[in-house]
């Protein structure tokens, strides 16, 4: 008798015994149903994968976890963009036997991500030795490996909250000892730092608004956007206003003009430890105006340079306003009240807060209804007796004065001490 019998796995037919034929069917329709829940590459092609790697206690040989968590990698880009093992792991298309060979090719994100790679190649990172003991930098130290997601997930390794985390990684504690460890800790500890963690202001400035992403170069690179030369467009890209400022005032002249030892913005802000105005531990804090500019202005090889004024720094002390700020007083005048901040501009500009025209405003916004004699006293005086011959001679007089009074107090304790032993000493020898 002959049978034609039709299964989903075959199409059969020969001539068999009716119990044959019943046997037959009956074990291809098990099976049917029973073998696709193991081998259901062609609906799932990870399938196979994770009959393995889903074990927790798999290790190769060096002992590595060779885990791979499914939940995880269901939640990442790459899951829900279609993106299968075997798509990065490109070599176990050619593998036939399982379990396949411990050592399989790198995976190249390069493949996908192209122009992202090409950047990293040319990076710092890319070339970057950390020693023996460290791993290199690729993709997967900043990204992740299976549970890579995209930047706009908070819980994403390059998410603006947790970009000084991942960053942190290596800076924290391997590259560069306490100069790397020192770079987060003092972004964590500024403005910009607290912004991001504490407040969860993501448009605040990371790592990455400065120093870029895959194209990360050494500051010495003169196409870091952290080179000296970039410094305040770099800041400018957030700070447009200040970015404004600086370019009209004289520093920002001279930068345009190409000299190198004019301040940029890092000089008197710091670099990653950015702190407020009003912190008192910032070096523009009102208290510690005046020593952040005497960098510069007290320089004696700058200033024999450029032909800048002398003494900036001595003559701003010696006045009330100098001994208020060493003794703490924030609230009274330094350089920046009466110069400028970013715009700081010569006194033969109209504009310039230090402008003859503009003293009695200047003056008056501490001393209300400032007159204008009141606004033409001096301050950076060093020569007092060719600038006012009279304050000159009261200023001495007042020396010689407090000088004659002291010194008799002294000559006055000295004779009462000596006569003090005197009596003492006559008295020990009568007893």
């Amino acid at each position: 008798m002959s049978y034609s019998l039709s299964f989903p796995l075959a199409r059969i037919s020969w001539s068999l015994p009716h119990r044959k034929v019943l046997f037959i069917s009956s074990t291809l329709l098990f099976l049917s149903w029973a073998i696709p829940e193991r081998v259901r590459a062609v609906d799932d092609p990870n399938t196979l994968c994770y009959q393995c790697h889903e074990d927790e206690n798999l290790k190769d040989s060096l002992g590595r976890s060779l885990f791979l968590n499914q939940g995880e990698f269901d939640k990442s880009i790459h899951a829900r963009s279609g993106v299968s093992c075997v798509s990065c792991h490109a070599d176990l298309e050619k593998v036939k036997d399982f379990p396949h060979p411990e050592k399989l090719a790198k995976v190249n994100c390069g493949s996908c991500h192209g122009d992202a790679d090409k950047s990293f190649q040319k990076s710092h990172h890319a070339t970057a030795k950390q020693g023996p003991q460290i791993p290199g930098v690729n993709c997967s130290s900043c990204h992740g490996y299976h549970d890579v997601l995209e930047k706009t997930e908070l819980r994403s390794k390059t998410n603006p909250l947790n970009l000084a985390r991942t960053c942190g990684d290596c800076h924290f504690s391997r590259v560069n000892g306490r100069k790397g460890e020192g770079f987060v800790e003092g972004y964590m500890e500024g403005v910009h730092g607290m912004a991001v963690t504490k407040t969860g202001l993501i448009n605040s400035a990371t790592c990455v608004s400065c120093h870029g992403a895959h194209d990360i170069v050494r500051i010495s690179d003169a196409s870091s956007p952290v080179s000296r030369p970039h410094v305040p467009h770099t800041c400018g890209n957030c700070h447009s206003g200040m970015l404004r400022d600086y370019r009209e005032g004289v520093h920002g002249q001279a930068f345009s003009q190409g000299i190198a030892d004019v301040p940029v913005c890092t000089d008197c802000h710091g670099e990653h430890r950015i702190l407020s105005p009003s912190d008192k531990r910032s070096a523009v804090y009102s208290t510690h105006v005046a020593m952040t500019c005497a960098r510069c202005h007290e320089n004696e090889q700058l200033t024999e340079k450029y032909k800048l004024p002398k003494g900036r720094l001595r003559t701003f002390q010696g006045t009330f306003h100098g001994l208020a700020s060493a003794y703490g007083v924030a609230k009274v005048a330094n350089c920046a009240s009466c110069h400028g901040f970013h715009n700081i501009r010569p006194s033969s500009d109209p504009r310039s807060p230090i402008n003859p025209a503009n003293l009695p405003q200047t003056c008056g916004k501490c001393h209300g209804g400032a007159s204008t004699r009141l606004a033409a006293v001096n301050i950076h005086v060093l020569d007092s007796k060719t600038t006012s011959y009279a304050s000159y001679v009261v200023q001495n007089f007042y020396v010689l004065v407090i000088t004659v009074i002291l010194g008799s107090f002294l000559v006055y304790i000295l004779a009462d001490f000596k006569m003090r032993m005197q009596i003492r000493k006559s008295r020990s020898g009568v007893s």
